[in-house]
Order: C-alpha cells, then structure tokens, then sequence
C-alpha cells in the first residue's frame, strides 16, 4: 500500500492498493478491500464490486456511496468502511434501509 499525504478533515489518507489496483480513500478502507479481494481469491466470495452508488433522492439530488457490495453464499452483501460515523451517515443509511431494505455492514 502506499499511502498519500494529504488528509481529509477525519485525518484520513488516501492509499493505494497494488492488490486492488485502487486507490481508496483511507487506511482502514484500504485493507478491507485487500481482505475481501484475498477472499475473492480464495473463493469464499464473489462479485466484489467498488464504491456501489444509490440514489436517496432525485430533488434534492442525495446519493449514498457504499465502500463494497459482494455475494457470499448466493445473498449480496454491503458494507462500508466507517473510522467516525457521522450523522449524516446514520441518517443515509437508515434511508436506505426504508427505502431499498439494504442492510449495510459497518467496519471500522
């Protein structure tokens, strides 16, 4: 991983990831998806997918962009990287589950 100097307001690096050919917008992000990238290489998951969009709101325009979406066992599953959890992102992922159902898997 090699990580860039400039930090967001939460102290976050971006990183990237030779493994993933990506660069991720932090540290802890940036593992995950080597974690989850090994496990697509193993077998134990599939589809890996980067950075899932959805769509809150049309007017005004509020999206949500989840970190990764894979299939384990036939059931997708999504997950996002969260170091602080803001209320703004609980109030967008409680959105998505009113609206899409979607459950969300929070790593820290």
């Amino acid at each position: 991983m090699t990580r860039f100097n400039k930090a967001n307001k939460y102290n976050a690096h971006k990183v990237y990831s030779e493994l993933c050919g990506r660069t991720f917008d932090s540290r802890a992000e940036a593992q995950r998806g080597e974690e989850l990238e090994l496990m697509v290489l193993a077998g134990e998951i599939s589809d890996l997918q980067y950075q899932v969009p959805f769509l809150l709101c049309q007017k005004p325009n509020i999206k949500l962009r989840l970190d990764f979406s894979y299939k384990k066992d036939g059931k997708i599953i999504y997950a996002d990287t969260k170091g602080v959890l803001t209320r703004e992102a609980r109030v967008k992922l409680a959105w998505l589950k009113e609206k899409f159902g979607i459950d969300v898997l929070l790593t820290p």
